[in-house]
């Protein structure tokens, strides 16, 4: 399917597909495609470019962030930041930090908003190499004498508790304010740390040699379905008065922590399998959250300055859903590896046979779905249509926007919440 923004009823088109671009938006990229999209290309675009996955309004304000420093081994470059704590032999032992926010999620489906943020910030770690040990939450609720808002933050708390003690990650602090100001849109911020030495760093971008030695993308975990579709759109927008919710409440992703258990036991297992084989250097690793299957391929090669040819067909799904909504579904308990040619069928077998994930849900496994190209050039087919042909770059940075802001001062009002048992209680 072709869409034409250039059209009478290009607006139309926006709002009928749920692509989030506004429409000056979607016409400045057909000039640089120089043709109609696919809908599979707008899909792409709503989402890639949307402020929670490109940043597109707010980068220039956290460029402003100290981000180096005697410690820092990694700033805020890929998936974590890592930061040095000793030395000991002439090694370096660091810690992997990494923060992400459910607010929307959380606050039209505040169990699984919060539980499956939980999920992605923990494989945020665990695709840097390190060994995920502990979670904390930063949470803003609404009026604490309003109903809604005490059934928010219990359902809230629950959901982190929920996912993270099956999958075995403790939650080692936080903190809770209220205040009217967040009646309408709660704030959910986990952030999770992980254990690893300097040396045992993988990277979310294929290295410089990925397209002479043509690396392969393989993806790991659940069955794609169309859980979570278009979340990072709805996550980037602000609720109106004439939302429907139960399509917003589509966005959000169902969340399986005792399979993600599984992956990182599994996970941790091949890499140090590839430690001692010397082979630690021919994979990189990103987790699958907002924008899926695209956004983990197109930033590993995007990264390295590469493009990719992705099969969509291939991927290992749920059942019968459209190309578009498989290409970007945010499925969770998902990750995608970047290996050289000779190691795919380890990493396939790791997981199909010695780990056994289709045993521990339904059509789960590791399947091989594209490789890496050097011409910058992203394309994506559906056995032999093309659903995608544009520039990874364009994919990834194609808006970006200078916006007016103001400083708002805020006096705040402390409400006393005590923690008994797995209850909030409010006074």
């Amino acid at each position: 399917m072709k869409l034409d923004f250039n059209s009478p009823d290009a607006e139309k088109l926006l709002k009928e597909h749920n692509i989030g671009l506004k429409l000056s938006e979607a016409r400045d990229l057909q000039k640089e495609l120089g043709r109609p999209m696919t809908l599979t290309e707008a899909t792409i675009f709503g989402i890639q470019l949307s402020e929670h996955c490109s940043y597109k309004s707010s980068g220039k304000f956290l460029k402003k962030l100290p981000t180096t420093g005697k410690n820092v081994i990694l700033g805020p470059a890929e998936d974590s930041g890592i930061v040095e704590v000793f030395t000991e032999n002439g090694e370096k032992y660091a810690i992997a930090v990494s923060h992400e926010s459910h607010n929307h999620p959380s606050q039209i489906v505040p169990y699984e908003g919060a539980a499956t943020g939980v999920g992605g910030i923990v494989r945020d770690i665990l695709c840097m190499g390190a060994r995920p040990v502990g979670s904390m939450d930063v949470l803003r609720f609404g009026d604490a004498n309003k109903n809604l808002q005490r059934n928010i933050a219990r359902e809230v708390v629950r959901g982190i508790s929920g996912y993270g003690n099956p999958l075995g990650v403790p939650n080692v602090g936080g903190d809770a304010y209220f205040d009217k100001g967040f009646d309408e849109n709660c704030l959910v911020n986990v952030t999770a740390l992980g254990v690893l030495r300097e040396k045992d760093l993988i990277h979310s971008y294929v290295p410089k040699v990925a397209a002479e030695e043509k690396w392969e993308f393989v993806l790991v975990g659940k069955p794609t379905d169309n859980s979570g579709f278009g979340g990072a759109s709805f996550a980037s927008d602000t609720f109106e008065d004439d939302d429907d919710l139960e399509q917003k409440k589509a966005a959000v992703q169902e969340p399986n922590p005792f399979l993600e258990r599984h992956l990182v036991a599994s996970i941790l297992d091949l890499l140090e399998i590839l430690k001692k084989e010397g082979n630690y250097d021919k994979i990189a690793c990103k987790d699958l959250g907002a924008g899926g299957v695209t956004c983990a391929t197109v930033e590993l090669a995007d990264g390295a300055g590469y493009g990719a040819d992705i099969q969509l067909d291939q991927l290992h799904i749920a059942g019968p859903f459209p190309p578009h909504v498989l290409a970007c579904s945010e499925t969770q308990e998902r990750f995608c590896f970047a290996c050289h040619p000779d190691f795919t069928q380890k990493i396939l077998d790791h997981f199909n046979q010695k780990w056994e994930l289709g045993k521990v849900a339904e059509n789960a496994g590791a399947r091989k779905i594209g490789v890496v190209r050097a011409d910058g050039q992203y394309v994506m087919k559906w056995e032999d249509e093309v659903l995608c042909d544009a520039p990874a770059k364009l994919i990834t940075q194609g808006i970006s926007y200078d916006r007016e802001y103001e400083i708002l001062e805020i006096e705040p009002v402390h409400t006393e919440v005590e923690f008994t048992g797995n209850e909030l209680v409010f006074s």
